[in-house]
């Protein structure tokens, strides 16, 4: 690790080599946190051509140093090299056009890169060294300023920006110049470590061919280098060198191989398909620490592959400072240009051939376009599964990297359609503290907490408990019967390693409404909806019980619950609120599967093979694509208004968005419940009929208010009219 300082830094000052001196490591840190930009922005000029000026006259002679071998000047030249090899360098240069100083610093293994590590050229299909590239250079500064904050780095990459030689030279710099470094290479796969350490064998030969400092090492084969030279020294063998390590390490059998002992540096190559790299980064973190010091550096960096395989580098990408990655700044999170924080993206736009200048930098506005042109033809030539593949692979923000490629189970146009109705304001919705009075009674007032937003939710998360959510407040004196709820339980307290989160929907069936107003009678029925919804957890697993056993009693709601984890069915019954609950025997979607018929307990359902996924999900997806009207918008223009619109909650979409087997989606789980028990009850039961007396104003506003059923009725807006179709015409 860098050392706390003083720091002195070879620099290049408008054609003069010096020295810029940091008195100490945070100094030197805001120092480079000024100059942290991004490609496009770095503004680099003719001095980029100083960057690689060894590499430029190797190029043009075959050989580096034209002095004697042991000459002094021979020896200057290698050891004002190896300081920079070791330290970085800073170039400055004066802006022609502004009369500004330009400051750049090259960290010292990109330095190294540029100049002595020739890689495979993809472009020339020859081994040369690498050209100054913005994106790679702005990984380096960001990998850097990780280290300056104790923190480590997540990098999600488009593909093909040399990250595997980049990362294989950061790790021989350190082995080639540092004494007693441990350091490691792993993957899921030995594949993936054994291809980058063949990139590392290849560096070292060049090294120890064409430079000064040649390192012996013994072992000196996959899986371990150690730098020890052996010699005999009167009659005896005698090891010297630095003694650093190099080992290789992959995780098929095991999420912990090999990571014992103390650590230096980890980089975890082709992060992208690591699906238990977050299990083995918690493994790793005593060996990256001393107390509550860091004393080592964890580097994850690879493409988006199978999204199974890429939830822990997800969750670093997008939950940075949860997972003690360093976080940066972008408005790269979606097309919206959403800003916020993350780990490093690098998105397709940067350094993007052809669109890179003579001297490095990415044109980044050219580049989108193109991009952008392209995906139009994608389009018209590839399958929605395909398209989505591609461009996941060649993303332009966060969000495009990590969309779900599959066919979803979801109508995905419903869903975006819905989510987008909800973020733009178009219901009504309460966040609520929900509580006795002293008289016993169950009352709501407001909160300034939010729900929780992310998804999955990071599981060392602090804060689990959520907001309760009302869209629509129970009618008075609610009848039993015109509620109903449902439960994904948890079945503990505190914890900061499980994502599941309680979730509780309430729903209200729908009814017919007989209203008198004067002489006149008008009957319609009110559909049905999704009124309000919990989702989180508390410390005090008694205090989510009583989260929902108020929500329910609030509502009285007849409440299904999944009876995995039966302590929330235990405390109602301890209560004597089982009439709260549904029994098993009222489920009829579990008779009509023939599902659950070998589980005894007397409330609930078990979520048990496959009932979920192939069964209750799918009454789930019908309630969303049922056609429960028809407005017309201006004469001639109608839409069609689908089930989705019942259900307000933008997290709901969310889980329906990203929805895969293997993750949790506990929101969907109860909600998908709900529905299957409500329709079934609904096929078997009659319709709830009120009335009353109060007169009905006319709706002259034709603005959407708060029903999202504005149009079943009267309208006396000239030139609309409402076609009135039965909502429940699905209903078996």
């Amino acid at each position: 690790m860098i050392a706390e300082g003083p720091i002195s830094i070879p620099t290049w000052d408008k054609g003069t080599w010096t020295t810029t001196e940091f008195s100490s490591r945070s100094e030197f840190r805001d120092f480079l946190i000024k100059l942290f930009k991004e490609p496009g922005k770095y503004g680099f000029d003719d001095t980029s051509h100083i960057f690689n000026e060894q590499a430029r006259t190797y190029r043009t002679n075959k050989y580096y140093c034209s002095f004697p071998r042991g000459t002094k000047d021979f020896i200057t030249y290698w050891n004002e090299q190896k300081t920079r090899c070791r330290t970085g360098v800073l170039f400055r240069n004066t802006n022609s056009a502004t009369g500004a100083d330009n400051v750049w610093f090259l960290p010292r293994e990109y330095y190294m890169w540029l100049n002595f590590l020739p890689i495979k050229n993809k472009e020339t299909g020859k081994f040369d060294f690498p050209d100054v590239r913005d994106a790679q250079y702005h990984m380096a500064l960001y990998e850097l300023l990780a280290e300056l904050h104790y923190k480590h780095a997540a990098i999600t990459k488009k593909r093909q920006i040399a990250s595997s030689y980049y990362h294989s030279a950061k790790l021989l710099n350190q082995i080639w110049f540092e004494e007693g470094v441990i350091l490691q290479m792993g993957a899921s796969t030995s594949a993936y470590v054994k291809k980058t350490w063949n990139f590392m064998n290849e560096y070292k030969d060049f090294l120890n061919k064409n430079t000064a400092w040649t390192r012996d090492f013994t072992p000196g084969a996959y899986p371990e280098w150690k730098q020890i030279d052996r010699q005999k020294v009167n009659g005896r063998w005698v090891e010297s060198g630095l003694k650093g390590v190099l080992r290789g390490t992959s995780f098929e059998k095991s999420d912990t191989q090999g990571v014992g002992g103390e650590t230096s540096y980890f980089f975890y190559e082709e992060a992208g398909i690591a699906p238990s790299m977050d299990k083995t980064f918690e493994f790793l973190r005593p060996a990256m620490t001393s107390g509550l010091m860091t004393t080592g550096m964890f580097i994850a960096a690879g493409s988006v592959g199978e999204l199974d395989d890429c939830q822990p580098l997800k969750n670093m990408t997008i939950y940075p400072e949860a997972n003690d990655i360093y976080p940066v700044y972008t408005d790269l999170i979606d097309n919206k240009g959403t800003t916020g924080k993350s780990g490093l993206f690098i998105p397709e736009q940067w350094s993007m051939q052809p669109y890179i200048d003579q001297y490095g930098n990415s044109m980044v506005g050219d580049a989108l376009d193109s991009i952008l042109e392209m995906r139009k033809q994608w389009k018209k030539d590839l399958t929605p599964e395909k398209y989505q593949l591609r461009i996941s692979q060649m993303p332009i923000n966060i969000e495009e990297a990590f969309k779900f490629r599959k066919e979803s189970k979801f109508p995905s146009h419903l869903v975006a359609e819905q989510k987008k109705r909800i973020e733009d304001k178009e219901y009504s919705l309460e966040y609520v503290d929900i509580y006795k009075d002293v008289d016993g009674k169950i009352k709501v007032r407001e909160t300034p907490r939010v729900p929780i937003r992310q998804f999955p939710i990071v599981s060392n998360e602090i804060d689990k408990g959520g907001v309760f959510v009302i869209h629509e407040r129970p009618i008075k004196d609610p009848p039993f019967g015109l509620y109903y709820a449902s439960v994904d339980p948890v079945g503990e307290g505190k914890t900061t390693t499980s994502e599941s989160l309680c979730s509780i929907y309430v729903y209200k069936n729908p009814r017919q409404v007989q209203k008198q107003d004067g002489s006149e009678q008008q009957t319609f029925v009110e559909p049905d909806k999704i009124v309000a919804w919990w989702c989180g957890r508390f410390d005090d697993i008694k205090r989510t019980h009583q989260m929902l056993e108020l929500i329910i009693e609030y509502y009285n709601a007849w409440t299904v619950v999944e009876n995995n984890i039966p302590s929330f069915i235990t405390y109602m019954i301890d209560r004597n609120k089982q009439r709260f609950l549904v029994p098993k025997s009222q489920m009829l979607f579990l008779k009509d599967l023939h599902a659950n018929a070998s589980v005894f307990q007397e409330y609930g359902w078990r979520n048990t093979g496959r009932l979920f996924k192939d069964h209750l999900l799918n009454y789930l997806i019908e309630y969303l694509v049922e056609e429960t009207n028809v407005e017309e918008l201006m004469k001639g223009v109608e839409r069609t208004v689908f089930g989705i619109e019942r259900i307000p909650d933008v997290m709901a979409m969310v889980e329906m968005e990203n929805y895969q087997e293997g993750i949790n989606v506990d929101r969907l789980v109860s909600l998908a419940a709900l529905i299957a028990f409500a329709k079934v009850q609904q096929a078997n039961r009659k319709m709830l009929t009120f009335k009353e007396t109060t007169t009905v104003p006319t709706n002259k506003n034709t603005k959407f208010a708060q029903s999202m059923f504005r149009n079943i009725g009267k309208t006396n807006v000239p030139g609309m009219q409402t076609i009135r179709k039965n909502p429940f015409k699905n209903i078996r």
